[in-house]
Order: C-alpha cells, then sequence, then structure tokens
C-alpha cells in the first residue's frame, strides 16, 4: 500500500517524538550535575549507620578526606567510604563542597546493608616488603614520615590511584604505595551505640547526672602558664594508666587515658600560652573507657609527662626549648653497651648489638662535640669494656651525664618500641636528687627519640643496671628498638634510622641541659 508523503512525514515525526521520550530519562540521569562532596574538617570524625548519635559506629574517616554525598538527614550526610560501604556523618563537623561531574546511573542496590545481624567489611594493607616508607602524599615526590615493616597490618582510610591512605601504629595517617603491599577486606562488626551528647573528632560522653561526677570520670583539667612552659594537670577518681604519641600537619599531642571515662570535661579548654593553642577532650574508645585529650600546639614545642605515685594525676608540661649554647663546656660520658666478647643481642639478619651501639654513640659524639661539649667515650673500637670500667672513667673526670646506648630483645619477637631505664633510689638524700635528675634526662631524650623515630613508646622504667647505679651523676640506659623484633631490626640496619636515633639523643640531652 503507497503512503502519501504527508501520512509518512506524520509517521516519522510521531517514531522520533516517541523515541525521545523514551531516552530522555536516560540522558537526564547521564547529564552534567552539581555533586556535593563532605570534607572532613577534624582529626577523626564517627561514620555511623545512621543519621544520629544513637546509630552505632560502622567506621572512621580523618581529617581533609573528601567522601561523595549521597543523602541529606536534618543535620547530618550519607557519605560513600572509600571501602564501598555508606555511612553518615555529623554535618557541623564537616565542608560541604559542589563539583561539577558526571552523574552515574542510580544503583538499584541497597547502599549499606539493611540486616543488622550481617557484618560490614573493612579494607586492610597487609605489607608485603622489608621496609616501605610511610609518605605524607601519594607519590614519592611526597616526604617520609613514618617507616613500616614486613607483615604490618593496616587499615586502609582512602585510595588515590596506586596509592592506600592507611594508619600506622603510632595514629599518625599517610600514604604507601599499592605495589608495596597486598589488600584484602576484613568483616567488622559495628559496635554497640555508645551513649553520647554529640559528635566530636573523639566521641564525646555524657558525664554525671544532674551534674554528679561519676566515681571513674577525669575529675579536672587544669592549666597554668609558667614564665617558659605551661602545665597541665589532669585529676582522676581512679588510677589509669596512659600512652601518648604526637601528629603534625599541624602539630599535635594525644594521650590516650586507660580506665577513666571523660566526667564533665569540656570538649574543648582554650589556653592561648607560648606552647599550646587549646586542649580538646573525648572518648577514644568505649567499653573500656579510654579518654583522649588533644594538645593542639604551636611548632617546635616539647614535652615532659609525670604521673603521681597512686597513678590518678598527669602533669604534662609543654615548653618551646631554648637549645642554642646549652652544650657548651658539658662534659657528657657516652658509653656504647657491650663490645669485644660480648655482642650483646644478634637479630635473626645477623646484625649485632654491639655495633648499632657503637655506630650510634658515635654519631651522637661528633654531634655533640660539633656543639662545643667535651665527650667521654667508654669505647671507640670494638673491645671488650667491664661494666664498672664504665662509669670509673665517668665519675673520675666529673662527666655531667652518662648516656648508655642499647638495642632491646625479647624472646616474644613481636615486641617492639623504645624505652629509657632509670635507676631509682629516693632513701638516700644524695641517690634521691640524683635520680629526680636521672628522670628528667630520661624524660626528655625518650620524648625526642619517640619523635624521631615513630616507634612504640614502651616508657621510662627503673632497672638495677650496673652502669646506673655506679655513675655518680645523672644516668640513663636508652634502648632504641628492638633487635629482636624483624621489622625493627630492618630499620636498625639502615643508616638513616641511627642517624635519626643519634641527632634525637642529642637533642634530648640538649633539652635537658636548656631545662636545668
Amino acid at each position: 500500500m503507497q503512503l502519501s508523503k504527508k501520512t509518512s512525514l506524520v509517521l516519522f515525526v510521531s517514531l522520533i517524538i516517541s523515541v525521545f521520550a523514551c531516552i530522555l530519562p536516560v540522558c537526564l540521569r547521564y547529564a552534567a550535575a552539581a555533586d556535593k562532596v563532605a570534607v572532613i574538617g577534624v582529626d577523626v570524625l564517627n561514620v555511623r549507620s545512621g543519621p544520629g548519635t544513637s546509630n552505632g559506629i560502622i567506621s572512621r574517616v580523618g581529617l581533609n578526606e573528601r567522601l561523595p554525598v549521597l543523602d541529606k538527614s536534618g543535620d547530618w550526610y550519607q557519605v560513600r567510604l572509600a571501602t564501598g560501604e555508606a555511612g553518615w556523618v555529623a554535618g557541623w563537623l564537616l565542608d560541604i563542597e559542589t563539583v561539577p561531574t558526571v552523574q552515574q546511573p542510580a544503583s538499584t542496590e541497597p547502599a549499606t546493608p539493611q540486616d543488622s545481624g550481617k557484618s560490614l567489611v573493612r579494607r586492610m594493607a597487609l605489607i608485603n616488603s622489608e621496609v616501605v616508607n610511610v609518605r605524607s602524599g601519594p607519590g614519592t615526590s611526597n616526604g617520609i614520615i613514618s617507616r613500616v615493616g614486613l607483615n604490618e597490618d593496616l587499615p586502609v582510610l582512602n585510595q588515590s590511584g596506586d596509592w592506600y591512605r592507611v594508619q600506622i601504629s603510632t595514629g599518625e595517617v599517610g600514604w604507601v604505595a599499592g605495589s608495596l603491599v597486598s589488600i584484602r577486606t576484613v568483616p567488622v562488626k559495628p559496635p554497640d551505640p555508645p551513649s553520647e551528647q554529640g559528635e566530636t573528632e573523639i566521641s564525646r560522653g555524657s558525664g554525671g547526672r544532674n551534674g554528679e561526677q561519676p566515681s571513674d570520670g577525669v575529675l579536672s583539667l587544669e592549666v597554668d602558664e609558667l614564665e617558659d612552659k605551661t602545665r597541665t594537670v589532669v585529676k582522676a577518681g581512679t588510677p589509669f594508666d596512659y600512652s601518648s604519641f604526637t601528629l603534625d600537619e599541624p602539630e599535635r599531642l594525644v594521650f590516650d587515658l586507660e580506665g577513666v571515662s571523660i566526667g564533665n570535661l569540656a570538649n574543648s579548654t582554650e589556653v592561648g600560652s607560648k606552647s599550646v593553642h587549646q586542649v580538646r577532650a573525648g572518648y577514644s574508645q568505649r567499653d573500656p573507657d579510654i579518654t583522649r585529650l588533644v594538645f593542639d600546639l604551636e611548632d617546635g614545642v616539647q614535652y615532659t609527662a609525670s604521673q603521681s605515685e597512686d597513678r590518678k594525676i598527669l602533669t604534662v608540661e609543654t615548653y618551646i626549648p631554648k637549645i642554642k649554647g646549652s652544650y657548651e663546656g658539658r662534659v657528657i660520658a657516652i658509653d656504647p653497651g657491650h663490645g669485644g666478647s660480648e655482642p650483646g643481642t644478634i637479630g635473626s639478619r645477623g646484625t649485632k648489638e654491639k655495633d648499632m651501639n657503637l655506630d650510634v654513640a658515635k654519631k651522637a659524639a661528633g654531634i655533640l662535640e660539633a656543639q662545643g661539649a667535651r665527650v667521654l667515650m667508654t669505647r671507640t673500637g670494638d673491645w671488650d669494656v667491664g661494666l664498672y670500667e664504665r662509669t670509673d672513667k665517668a665519675n673520675k673526670d666529673k662527666a655531667d651525664i652518662f648516656v648508655s646506648i642499647h638495642f632491646n630483645a625479647h624472646p616474644d619477637r613481636s615486641k617492639r618500641g623504645t624505652s629509657t631505664y632509670i635507676y631509682s633510689n629516693y632513701e638516700e638524700p644524695g641517690e634521691a636528687a640524683r635520680t629526680r635528675e636521672s628522670n628528667k634526662l630520661a624524660q626528655c631524650v625518650q620524648s625526642e627519640l619517640l619523635k624521631a623515630l615513630g616507634l612504640k613508646d614502651v616508657g621510662i622504667r627503673e632497672a638495677n643496671f650496673v652502669v646506673l647505679r655506679t655513675a655518680g651523676m645523672p644516668a640513663i640506659l636508652v634502648e632504641v628498638a628492638f633487635l629482636s623484633n624483624t621489622a625493627e631490626e630492618k630499620l636498625i640496619a639502615t643508616g638513616d634510622f641511627r642517624n635519626k636515633a643519634a641527632e634525637a639523643i642529642v637533642n634530648g640531652i640538649g633539652l635537658y641541659f636548656s631545662g636545668n
């Protein structure tokens, strides 16, 4: 049947309109749109299963992470995490940016498991190289902020190309090359919802009811500005343990108080001193309680921390050191442990402690002498030196301080970190004064080693070592790292690590002298 030209044209136009009507919704879904991105504005932010603090924590994200926004409910935003899962974050702790992008087809699958009994997953980066640099950004052009070793397992926070943003054991966050890690997923069960009043970078607790202070809570936080120092005193109603670490960009000092709730502490305490902007408080963990204090610091600030005998009071002093000229004319005894027929610890790779001790000691001695100090080395080569001989020379030449350098060992090869030992004797008047000075010296050196090396803080400990007991001046024995730990042995074997250790010991000595 022949159709007229007019009829054919009408049919053709009708067909075009029908096709356009079908494809228009699809085209619109792919059309250019303005998507929203949430930029995290605090150090650590809880990601929850729903909009509100009554919902469980499913993950945590860090400062400046950028997450696509999926939805909004009141002051809460639903975001997509690097793992693919979705969760809700508090809107007042982030910035929302609008970015032009191409909108993708909406998924018909639910963003998060709807069954409350279903486990979530988290990506982990397993280090598969002997030593891996952790950098400040994704790429080798960024600076090295730390190093991790073989078989360390680190949570993945984000990804950029072939680089992964991870959190290391010190609490620092950095980037590792994807070619040096194996990525795997592990199930994570969301924790029970804590009782909270609001979201901060560290979950905030409610304290007592009607002003009543819980017996295990932090009772007070008092800050005093002294001539050259800022002293912060934290008092609790029960004994507690603590650990500390530092973060940079910006400079922060973090204390985790284990075994105490936050009580009625304010979210933040303004300080405005030469060394501290403010002190922030919140929960790091619930059940068991860990209260976290974050000191926002000026650049170049040092700190010392001490605890009362009943472990209910923590005193933190922050200050900007005045090191220049503090070495001039000082007599410093440096003792490289072991030597000769006594190798000390031998690592699984054959690294001998006596060699590492001597290398760090020589490096430290060179720096000290360049600063105007007179250095007494108990040995300058690989030979035997008796324990009593080491302190006899220091006592005879009236050294101002005695520093013995060692690397640690333990049958449990998972043990790691840095520690400093002193001999404690408060019963005799003369020894009591020397004990106090030894402790000050230990605090200074330990804090510098932790900052420079980024290893676990094993703490300042007491021991009846001969070289500490027989020295007639303030004396410490430094255990820089564990040679028995495979990952740390690999670090110790590098000259860069030993250079950092030597410089840190010298800086700690300078801080001690400047304080006196």
